[in-house]
């Protein structure tokens, strides 16, 4: 009889210890493994909030500044830019879009976002995603607004409905533009990015509740003014060449007509992203510990079962089986554990992220990338099952010197 074959009846002859034992290292491993694929979904998610866009212009500030408030819509403007500033960007031959953003206003307490029709075009998310329309369409006049997926699930908002929106975005008692009631035409499916908290109305509608007299205007003396804007917050701007991101970033940081700065959003969504590290570090070393913490408990009915098999052991002795075939058979049964534990860890993760895709990408819009297996997760699969043969070496290791000294055969 093989070693092998040893081995597997020695485990079907302890069958509920090693059962639970695989289930305990499969569960741990689909932790640790389960960890890093939701992080690197996160990020990839985090990084993505925004993709397809090739600079975020906006007034002369810092670049996570920029970031958070053109993207995220945290924190606050140093200044806006120029519509005049707008203008004259759209007009490089390198562009090929340009889509304006004002921010200030909000609806309790969710941010309003001012923009045209060219951002349901050309924004992007994840992997390229379009933004797409759960119900309605994008706004075609002024007093109209199109709400993300969590302001409508969360108000309660449907087609039709009005609303009226609030001066600043600080949560409480804020000024009403009152006189204006804005009309649900359109509600986004969930992106799972800040979309999905904002209201996006017209520039010209965000314009209109800004200018002189506009409490005391009616719709008819409203649309008679001229609502260009004269700034805006930031803007997203595509190109048409990513060969000319530099050259166009360059370009405008060396305005002159005002002090504005281009970024480009892969780069500083990395650099947010590498400063809020400690996060899933902790997740990772938690994991790890968990591992740790079932290897230990491998250990020690690994320990156990050598002292309830000196019997088996010593007969196998006295059979002729060397000593060395002893230790071998300890580490094959502790290797087979571990494996069957990473395999069944591997399975579990699969067919929970299969189930759950759906449900997380529908009520939280993450945006989970399961595949069978990662260069990422093969690394820690190894990670683990190597972990398993050096725990498998103290126990064989004492199998072996006792079955020098003693030969098994006191028991």
């Amino acid at each position: 009889m093989s070693l092998l074959e040893l081995t597997l009846k020695r485990l079907f002859s302890k069958k509920l210890t090693s059962m639970l034992l695989i289930l305990s290292i499969g569960l741990s491993s689909m932790l640790l493994m389960g960890v890093q694929k939701i992080k690197e979904s996160a990020k990839d998610s985090f990084s993505q909030s925004i993709s397809g866009t090739d600079l975020i212009v906006g007034a002369r500030s810092g670049d996570a500044q920029l970031l958070l408030y053109t993207v995220f819509r945290q924190g606050h403007p140093v200044a806006n830019m120029s519509w005049e500033s707008v203008r004259s960007i759209q007009a490089f031959s390198e562009v090929a879009w340009i889509v304006p953003i004002s921010l200030g206003d909000s609806h309790r307490g969710y941010p309003v976002l001012g923009t045209t029709a060219d951002y349901f075009q050309h924004y992007r998310y994840a992997k390229k995603q379009m933004l797409r329309f759960h119900q309605g369409n994008y706004f075609r006049d002024t007093f109209e607004v199109v709400l993300g997926s969590e302001i409508a699930k969360t108000l309660n908002y449907q087609l039709n409905d009005r609303l009226f929106l609030a001066h600043g975005i600080a949560k409480g008692t804020l000024q009403l533009h009152k006189d204006h009631a804005f009309r649900v035409v359109g509600i986004l499916k969930p992106t799972g990015t800040p979309v999905d908290k904002t209201l996006h109305i017209p520039l010209k509608g965000f314009t209109a509740l800004h200018v002189k007299g506009a409490y005391q205007s009616d719709k008819r003396a409203i649309h008679s003014q001229d609502l260009s804007p004269k700034s805006v917050t930031s803007c997203l701007v595509g190109l048409k060449s990513k060969f000319s991101i530099f050259s166009v970033q360059k370009r405008i940081t060396s305005w002159k007509s005002e002090p504005l700065m281009a970024i480009i959003p892969g780069v500083s969504l990395s650099r947010l992203w590498n400063s809020i590290r400690t996060v899933d570090t902790a997740f990772l070393v938690i994991s790890i510990l968990v591992t740790l913490i079932t290897f230990m408990g491998l250990l020690l009915v690994l320990l156990i079962s050598l002292q309830q098999s000196k019997r088996e052991l010593a007969i196998l002795r006295t059979m002729g089986a060397h000593p060395l075939q002893l230790s071998c058979l300890l580490m094959l049964e502790s290797i087979f554990i571990t494996v069957s534990g990473v395999i069944l860890g591997i399975s579990l993760i699969n067919v929970l992220g299969y189930l759950l895709k759906p449900l997380l990408e529908e009520n939280m819009g993450l945006i989970l990338s399961f595949s069978m297996l990662s260069l990422t997760e093969l690394y820690l699969a190894l990670g683990i099952i190597f972990f398993g043969i050096i725990t498998s070496f103290i126990p064989a290791l004492l199998a072996y010197r006792k079955s020098l000294s003693e030969g098994f055969v006191s028991i």
